[in-house]
């Protein structure tokens, strides 16, 4: 990047307000190993709206403890410093609203934020249930993961709108389009402001680079884990279509060969049931105006298929696969989605076109596996293992070419 984009952020960064002496200081003593509960406790309770809002948060369904919670030191208790800085951070952050009013059609404050709140949520969700990274850790780099996009659209809403125009009509990547016309993306401005906010590094290094996950990197830091949950969990949120940031644009989920596979397919498929709901309990508590209707994914696909597989940790990655691009999976249960075209019925056994409901295509692949040979995707072990990479291949052999224009 040259000096002069670079200034460029720098600029719209200083025009931001700093975090507010107890948030700063809260996030210090957190990173201080000399310091106590008591001094981070004492600092908390100095701003008795922030820590009358912790301790909401705290109560809440969000962390269902069993009994009330009603001073901060047993907030710091039960959540560590670290729990309760990430908290801190979480409410004070998103109460950052842009200056301008943007009239786009493309970006709404409301929804960047539920986006951002479905990210982290899943990010936490993803964590607890792999057993990897700290949960609450995850939370704010999930929350945090876009909050570049609230600087550019403050600081240049006509040509960011338009930006975001283009992605979402094209179906492109935002922050691709964001380096082609501006020279930078939201994730380096997003960096800079964490930086200037002192937010934690292994948060800001996440901001920074959750578009630049590689599926064949492994695993092995605590950087690799929040880079992990966060680029995984934006997949989901946008899957669940559940708030919008700009970009609803799927980059295509990967198994880590850190996890099972089955593991893995597992809490993707628990991380998408709870969102709607997680979201719908949570998102006043981080000053954000409910809505009625959280939407369904599947209401916005293009293209649907019909999935009759009996196997269940089989359909749960053809499902995944699928929704990851934009195809929506259906059961013989449930109704194709308005404005959707079913293309084919996926099926794992033999069928008789005469038993599909109403309205089905008649156009039906079987994917047909060995438990003694892998060149199907099932691994010989007793475990269920499918090789996601090549379940994609064949997908991608097999259906119209209608379909395989969405998968990647």
């Amino acid at each position: 990047m040259d000096k002069s984009k670079l200034n460029d952020i720098l600029n719209m960064v200083r025009s931001v307000p700093t975090l507010p002496e107890v948030a700063q200081e809260l996030s210090r003593l957190a990173g201080d190993p000399t310091a106590s509960a008591q001094d981070m406790a004492h600092v908390a309770e100095a701003d008795s709206g922030l820590a009358a809002q912790i301790l909401r948060v705290v109560n809440s369904s969000f962390f269902g403890f069993s009994r009330q919670i009603s001073t901060i030191p047993q907030a710091i208790v039960v959540l560590g410093t670290h729990g309760v800085r990430n908290i801190a951070l979480g409410l004070t952050v998103s109460t950052l609203r842009p200056k301008t009013e943007s009239h786009s059609l493309h970006f709404d404050v409301d929804d960047f934020w539920r986006h951002s709140l479905s990210v982290a949520i899943g990010a936490r969700q993803l964590a607890r249930d792999l057993v990897i990274c700290d949960p609450e850790e995850a939370f704010l780099a999930g929350l945090l993961h876009d909050i570049g996009k609230l600087i550019l659209i403050e600081s240049c809403t006509e040509q960011y709108e338009e930006i975001i125009g283009v992605a979402q009509s094209n179906n492109q990547p935002l922050h691709i389009l964001e380096e082609s016309q501006l020279g930078f993306t939201h994730t380096d401005v997003g960096f800079a402001l964490c930086e200037r906010w002192k937010i934690p590094e292994s948060v800001a290094y996440t901001v920074q680079n959750h578009h630049n996950w590689n599926c064949d990197r492994p695993i092995t830091t605590k950087q690799d884990q929040l880079l992990f949950l966060v680029n995984t969990a934006n997949n989901l949120a946008k899957v669940s279509g559940i708030g919008f940031s700009g970009n609803a644009c799927v980059t295509p989920f990967c198994i880590q060969t850190s996890f099972s596979h089955r593991s893995l397919s597992e809490a993707l498929q628990k991380t998408l049931e709870i969102l709607p709901s997680e979201v719908a309990h949570t998102e006043h508590l981080f000053n954000i105006t409910s809505q009625s209707d959280y939407g369904n994914f599947a209401d916005s696909g293009h293209f649907c298929i019909g999935v009759i597989v009996q196997n269940p940790d089989l359909y749960k990655i053809i499902s995944l696969l699928l929704l990851s691009q934009g195809i929506v999976p259906v059961t013989q249960q449930e109704q194709i989605p308005a404005e959707s075209e079913m293309i084919a019925v996926l099926t794992d056994s033999e069928l008789n076109p005469e038993s599909l409901p109403a309205g089905w295509s008649q156009h039906i692949i079987t994917y047909q596996y060995s438990a003694e040979s892998n060149q199907q995707g099932l691994q010989p072990d007793k475990a269920f293992e499918i090789d996601v990479e090549q379940l994609r291949i064949w997908l991608n052999e097999q259906l119209p070419a209608s379909a395989s224009e969405e998968l990647v």
